[in-house]
Parts: structure tokens; C-alpha cells; sequence
């Protein structure tokens, strides 16, 4: 009898467990947890060690339990998986031991909580971690006992960590180093969270760390607060009552409640009548975390591995998602069970499903209709090319945004045949013209070029580079395109020169900008012919408009822009001295995912140096070139000079920082006509609004870009100067 019948009865009970799923009767959730089998809730609807228990909490809800359980509570579950990894979610108790004022142990608790006797679960190595909090505090926990009576130790290993603090301002949130917190990564094998705490010195008059803490906890799931140290004293409650973790346990088929050394591996598995893997496309893993097996679906398929009914590994329909198969845009994806094919549209074969007809033949083909169809089309043609020329240039953006367009031949009349030149930039020329409403305008057209551009007086600096062609082709029109963009987001702000409109029918559009009236102020600052009546506050006013648009391009929401090339000559002036910031040609847009801007057109007066260095142009180069500006403005000196009795140049920033480094002030290089050298009131406080200037503008030009202002600061610190300023004349 006994082991034949025996071993019909095991395939009996098995035959039980495995259909278990469909018995009716069978819970398949629990207080909106799914228990897919092999767990389960009630007799006979789940595989040994597997079982779950549902339970009323107190406001009457749905609690599914780990069962058995033999101590404390009932330890309650967030989750249950099978596939794609075999994971228990669950809340367990915090460990913890207390002091009173005299150090004496007031009460402890291990942790200790048997959920895994007939061991199934081992705690998860890879998505969990083990804390220590306290001020003295060295806790461990261990795992994997040793079954050799003459070892060194009863278990394989122990894991934990040390913590100190002596002071309450030690432990910061956030920082968990070993200042009042602690944690180390677990090794696998672990089968409970019992904890050992050990001390060094006496806790006395430590009240602001009345406990010690050790738990193990899912990745991520847990950040240190100081304040826990102090506000989880314990009370009355049963440990799962009071503080609890979340944290993964790995599960497994395992024999002999889950003994290394018996418990059977993928390798004997199949053929005990027991075998846990009964969907017929399902396939044995052996466990990486303590011994046993667990069952995932074959390749190609999807469900539970651990039936034979509903649920069951099914096929998995590739076809349905584009990223679950690689047929090309020439084919179409045929699923198949456990797989999928590619099959060939109408004229393609081959394994990438190529056209029958090769591309070669099509262009001719294409070509000679087009010959013969292009007498009767030309009208046709004319029309689709000003059409792709007006698309290609952003036109449907321009006219969704209220843009005023130009045609060529109304350009050529507004600007009286191009006859009066304003100046040239990095893109192109600019010309004076005046439109029908009777405004004058700037007219800006763009000029292609094969090296890249740079000024003269620092071509033994920064040797010009080539551009291959097809390289070339996106810097000439995608930069363009790029400017034209920024002009129409940011035209509005006061402080920026506007954009009117543009001429769509070229192959770059030709911009139309406001024209501003009184010149740049470089002209005003430096020009021989007329010497400069600039006012302190019309001064500072010039600033903080010049500042207020740079900032405003710092801070687009969903780009950042560079200008590039700030310095006297590209800030105009109107008639009434309001400031305009234009040239915006050499500033280059900065994506999101790319913090470095690596060429601009720029002059060397104005360039921060670690531009020179690294190529990297970033926000911080702008806020340097705003520095020099700044101090031409107080000083009217060039960013750089000639003195022919020191035998050489000057250097504005050096000699300006040397200044205010040996004095403390830049008086010797203020502008003499701004009154600051008298003792009235007035000359006193022109003086303090310059030095403020002045150590704002060395702020500007620090040479670790990190301790420069934003510009959004240098706004902030200009208006207070005006308030200091304007307190003296009112």
C-alpha cells in the first residue's frame, strides 16, 4: 500500500491546490488586495504556508493577514504578486528600547514578530534596507542559521550599524550618516526582523533621545526627521498599533519550513507530484533569496504560472503595443501563441521588408513625370514654393501670434531701396526704413557665411572654425529660426527691442524691428563729439531697465536664453532714455537638457573669461558682461583703454576690482561729473549709491561663476540703490 497509495493521495491534494483558484467559495480579494494563488483565503484555497486571513478592522473595513500567525498581531498585507517577481507587501513593527532621565531601560521590544513559520518568506535584500536611530546606538539583526553545532556563531551573518550624538543639533533631517541615524543595505537570506541593541556609555540626561530604533523598511519609503527621535516614545499599544514599516518579502516554494538543506530546488521540483508551476507555459526559477523555487510565465506569455484555469500564463498580443516588437513601418506584425511575426506589405520583401522597386528607379520614374508635368504646373509650382517657403519659416506660427508680414517688394520701398545702413551683426545688416503708418523702422537681413564669425581684435584668441556644409546649413537657418522664435515670445517687455514684423518670401526671413531713436549708449558714454550729461539716476535707471530684460530672458517658463553679447553699443536709448536691449542674434536658446551654449558672437571687452577657457557659455557669462557695463556706466571708461604713459592697455574689470580691493571704494575711477567728491549731503550719498554700484559690479565679474548675483538679484540690488538715491532727490 503505503507508497503507492501514499503517493496517489499527494497527487490528489495537489490536483486540489491547483484548481483551487476556480473552487467556489474562494476569495479573490480582500479590503482591495488581490490573492492570486498560491495564496489564499479559507481552507483549502491556498498552497501551504500560503494562506491569508481576512479580518474586520475597527471601522468595519477589509484587512487581509498574513496567517499563521503566533505573536502579537495580525500582520497586515499591501500587496501580493506573482509575476513578474514573486513579492508579500506588508506593515511590520518597529524595534525599540527606552531610557528614563537616569539611564536606566525603561522597556525594549526586538521587533520579533513570527510571520514565517512555515518559511515561505525571506525578507528581500534588493528593495529593502535596515535604520538605526538613536544617540548612542549600535543595532544588528541576523539571519541564516548555521546547523553545525561547533560554529563559531548560531547564524551566518549579522548586519547592522552605529549611531552617535551627543548634542540635539547633531541629527539633521534628511542626513542619515551616523549622526543620531544610521542605515546599511541587508544581505539576502534574512527570514525575520528581530533586533539586538547594544550601548557604549550611559544615557542619562539624553531627553532629546529618550529611545533607540531599528527597523527594516522598502527602499525609498523612509527619509530621517530629527523629530523621530523624540516623537515616538512608546505607549501602551501592541507594537503593530504603534509605528510600523512598510517593506518587501520575498517568497518561494520551499520544504521543510524553508531548511537550506532539504528543501528541493528547479532541478527535482517537476517530478514531485506537489510541483507548484501548473500552467502548461509556465517555467520553473530556482530562488535567489534563500532555497526553493518560484514559477514565472515562459516568454511570450502572461498570468499566473501557479493554475491551470482562469488567470493561467495566457499569450501575450506583441502586436498591441509598438514597443513589444520591432516590424518595420514596410510590414505588418502578425501574433502568434507565445510570439509574433512580421509579414511584408503588398511590393516589399526581404527580411526588413524592402520595396520590390528600388528607390533609384522611383526618382527616375518621378522625375520624368514631373518633366512632363511641369509645363502645365509652373503657375502651380510658383504657388506650393511660396507656400513651402512661408511654411518653412514658421508662418502659420507668425499669423496665430498677430504678426505683421512683409512682401519684398513692400521691404525695398520701406527702406527706399536698402540706401541707409545702419550697422551689420553677426547675421546680417541692418537698415533704417519707414513704414505706411509713418514710424521709422529697422529693417534686419540676413548674410550667409561659410566661417564662423568672430571680431577681429580676438582672432589670435579663438581661431575661426569651419563649418561642414551640411552642418553649416542648420547654423545658418536654424539659428535665424531660432531668433525669430525668441523675438516674437519676448518682444513685448518694455525693455527689449520689439519686433514689428518679417518677410516670409526669402529663404531666411528678413526681420522688421521698432526703430530706437537716440542712438546706443556707447555712443552716449564715449563719443568724441558730444560729451556725456547722463545723470546719476538717469544712469541707474539705464541699468536696471538694461537689467530688468536680461533677467526677463533668464526666466522664460519652459526655456532659458542666453543674449550672448552684452555691452554699451547693443543697449538703445529712446528719446526719453528709456533703455532698449537689442542684438539678440547671438544669443543661443538653452534647452532644457542642455546647460552649455559653446558659440556666441561676443566682444573680448565684455567676455568672462572662463568663457575663454571652458567654451561654455552659460547665464553667469551674461551676468558678467553686465558687470562691465555696469562700470562703464559709473566710471565712463572703456572695458578697455590705452594710457600711453603706463606703456600699455588697461583692462576695466582688473583695474576697477584693484581699485575697490586697495581702497575700498572706486572713487579714483568714478566719472567726475557725477558729483560724489563734495561733504553736502547730496555728493555723500552719490558716493554711497556708487559704491554700492561698484561692489555690485565686482559681484558680477567673481571669477567662480557660482558666487556671481542672477540677474533677477542684480534687479533687486539696482532698485534699492534708486531708493537710497531717490531719498536725496525728492
Amino acid at each position: 500500500m503505503s507508497s503507492l497509495l501514499l503517493r496517489v493521495l499527494l497527487i490528489q491534494l495537489a490536483a486540489v491546490e491547483c484548481l483551487s483558484a476556480a473552487i467556489p467559495g474562494c476569495l479573490t480579494q480582500c479590503g482591495g488586495v488581490e490573492i492570486p494563488y498560491p495564496f489564499g483565503v479559507g481552507t483549502n484555497c491556498s498552497r501551504k504556508g500560503f494562506r491569508i486571513k481576512c479580518i474586520n478592522g475597527s471601522a468595519g473595513e477589509e484587512i487581509p493577514v498574513l496567517l499563521p500567525t503566533t505573536r502579537y498581531q495580525n500582520i497586515r498585507v499591501l500587496n501580493l504578486s506573482v509575476s513578474p517577481l514573486p513579492e508579500a507587501r506588508v506593515l511590520l513593527p518597529v524595534a525599540w528600547q527606552c531610557f528614563n532621565a537616569a539611564g536606566g531601560v525603561t522597556g525594549i521590544y526586538s521587533g520579533d514578530v513570527d510571520f514565517n513559520p512555515e518559511g515561505v518568506y525571506r525578507i528581500s535584500n534588493t528593495q529593502n534596507e535596515l535604520f538605526v536611530l538613536g544617540c548612542d546606538t549600535y543595532a544588528f539583526t541576523k539571519g541564516v542559521r548555521v546547523h553545525n553545532v561547533n560554529a563559531r556563531f548560531p547564524y551566518r551573518y549579522f548586519t547592522g550599524c552605529i549611531t552617535v550624538s551627543v548634542d540635539d543639533k547633531d541629527p539633521r533631517d534628511g542626513a542619515c550618516a551616523g549622526l543620531g541615524c544610521c542605515r546599511v543595505d541587508i544581505p539576502p537570506g534574512i527570514t525575520d526582523t528581530s533586533m539586538t541593541f547594544s550601548s557604549t556609555w550611559t544615557r542619562a540626561n539624553q531627553t532629546f533621545c529618550p529611545c533607540d530604533y531599528a527597523f527594516i523598511v522598502e527602499k525609498g519609503n523612509y527619509t530621517f526627521k530629527a523629530s523621530d527621535l523624540v516623537s515616538h516614545t512608546p505607549d501602551n499599544r501592541l507594537p503593530l498599533d504603534w509605528w510600523t514599516m512598510p517593506l518587501r518579502l520575498d517568497w518561494a516554494i520551499r520544504d521543510n519550513n524553508g531548511d537550506s538543506m532539504t528543501s528541493i530546488s528547479c532541478a527535482q521540483a517537476p517530478n514531485e507530484p506537489d510541483y507548484g508551476c501548473r500552467s502548461k507555459h509556465s517555467e520553473c526559477t530556482n530562488s535567489t533569496n534563500g532555497p526553493g523555487y518560484f514559477c514565472k510565465c515562459a516568454h511570450g506569455y502572461d498570468g499566473n504560472p501557479y493554475v491551470q484555469s482562469d488567470g493561467e500564463c495566457t499569450n501575450i498580443n506583441e502586436c498591441q503595443d509598438p514597443k513589444s516588437h520591432n516590424c518595420s513601418s514596410g510590414s505588418k506584425c502578425i501574433d502568434t501563441d507565445g510570439g509574433y511575426y512580421c509579414q511584408c506589405n503588398f511590393f516589399r520583401r526581404g527580411q526588413q521588408c524592402d520595396p520590390l522597386i528600388p528607390m533609384a528607379a522611383v526618382a527616375l520614374l518621378t522625375t520624368f513625370a514631373a518633366v512632363v508635368l511641369g509645363c502645365v504646373a509652373i503657375v502651380l509650382l510658383q504657388t506650393l514654393n511660396n507656400r513651402k517657403r512661408f511654411n518653412r519659416n514658421g508662418g502659420k506660427l507668425l499669423n496665430a501670434q498677430g504678426i505683421t508680414t512683409y512682401t519684398k517688394r513692400e521691404l525695398k520701398k520701406i527702406t527706399n531701396g536698402y540706401s541707409k545702413r545702419l550697422g551689420g551683426g553677426h547675421f546680417g545688416n541692418v537698415y533704417e526704413g519707414t513704414i505706411v503708418d509713418g514710424r521709422k523702422v529697422a529693417v534686419k537681413c540676413p548674410m550667409r557665411t561659410r566661417v564662423s564669425s568672430h571680431r577681429c581684435h580676438w582672432k589670435n584668441l579663438i581661431r575661426p572654425r569651419r563649418v561642414p556644409l551640411p552642418q553649416q546649413r542648420v547654423e545658418e537657418d536654424g539659428s535665424f529660426m531660432n531668433e525669430i522664435r525668441f523675438q516674437f515670445e519676448v518682444s513685448r517687455h518694455k525693455n527689449l527691442v520689439q519686433l514689428l514684423g518679417c518677410c516670409l518670401e526669402t529663404d531666411i526671413p528678413i526681420l522688421v524691428f521698432e526703430f530706437v531713436a537716440n542712438g546706443s549708449l556707447e555712443d552716449i558714454l564715449h563719443s568724441a563729439k558730444k560729451p556725456c550729461t547722463l545723470s546719476l539716476p538717469e544712469r541707474l535707471d539705464i541699468a536696471i531697465g538694461s537689467a530688468e530684460a536680461i533677467a526677463y530672458m533668464h526666466s522664460l517658463d519652459n526655456q532659458k536664453r542666453v543674449h550672448g553679447d552684452i555691452k554699451p553699443s547693443n543697449i538703445l536709448l529712446d528719446d526719453d532714455l528709456n533703455p532698449k536691449v537689442s542684438d539678440f542674434g547671438s544669443s543661443k536658446l538653452l534647452a532644457i537638457h542642455s546647460y552649455y551654449v559653446r558659440a556666441v558672437a561676443a566682444d573680448i571687452g565684455y567676455m568672462d573669461p572662463l568663457y575663454m577657457k571652458t567654451e561654455h557659455f552659460t547665464l553667469e557669462c551674461d551676468v558678467y558682461s553686465f558687470g562691465v557695463v555696469l562700470l562703464e556706466l559709473i566710471t565712463r571708461r572703456r572695458a578697455s583703454w590705452y594710457e600711453q604713459d603706463q606703456q600699455g592697455n588697461k583692462i576695466l574689470p582688473i583695474e576697477f576690482v584693484k581699485c575697490f580691493k586697495d581702497h575700498g571704494s572706486g572713487c579714483a575711477m568714478y566719472d567726475s561729473r557725477l558729483d560724489f567728491s563734495g561733504e553736502d549731503t547730496q555728493s555723500r550719498c552719490n558716493k554711497r549709491c556708487l559704491d554700492m554700484i561698484g561692489m555690485l559690479a565686482v559681484r558680477c565679474l567673481k571669477e567662480d561663476k557660482r558666487e556671481r548675483p542672477t540677474m533677477a538679484e542684480v534687479v533687486e540690488e539696482l532698485k534699492r540703490v534708486k531708493v537710497l538715491l531717490l531719498g536725496t532727490h525728492i
